[in-house]
């Protein structure tokens, strides 16, 4: 009795070894398809129709990079917009003040985004703005790549 219940104790962790492999696995793929630039080759060796955009410069990275930038201090303003617009059921005034202020159940953020001296982002009480230094404004939106504004403007 005692060698038949090894046997099974043995049986059920190699069960449990092998169904944690397997999870492991589906993990890994999971990860693998999603993560950008690791994207999966087909059987010819040609991609499966994602692609990765690469900097061809070190100007073009920075270029990318002020734009991630951007957009990223872009959205982070609108949902501290929407935060406010919420708890106090009006937007707040014109200006960067309501930001981070104590009042009105803030600070709704630690500080307004800088843009890095590349674009500022501009609160008139109606419309989140994106200036870029060089190029044409956008309102309501980060802008577009076609023809460049906002955040895309250079």
């Amino acid at each position: 009795m005692n060698l038949a219940r090894r046997a099974g104790e043995r049986g059920v962790a190699l069960l449990a070894t092998l169904l944690t492999l397997l999870i492991l696995g589906v993990v890994a793929t999971i990860v693998l398809t999603t993560v950008p630039g690791t994207t999966p080759k087909s059987p010819g060796g040609a991609s499966s129709g994602t692609t990765t955009t690469v900097p061809h410069t070190v100007a073009s990275g920075a270029q990318m990079a002020s734009v991630v930038a951007c957009r990223a201090d872009f959205q982070s303003v609108e949902s501290a917009l929407h935060l406010f617009r919420s708890l106090n059921g009006t937007p707040p005034a014109p200006g960067t003040a309501w930001a981070t202020s104590a009042s009105h159940g803030g600070p709704f953020m630690q500080s307004w985004p800088t843009g890095s001296g590349r674009f500022t982002l501009s609160w008139n009480g109606a419309t989140l703005s994106v200036i870029p230094v060089a190029g044409v404004s956008s309102h309501g939106s980060v802008g577009t790549s076609a023809p460049p504004t906002g955040c895309y403007a250079h």
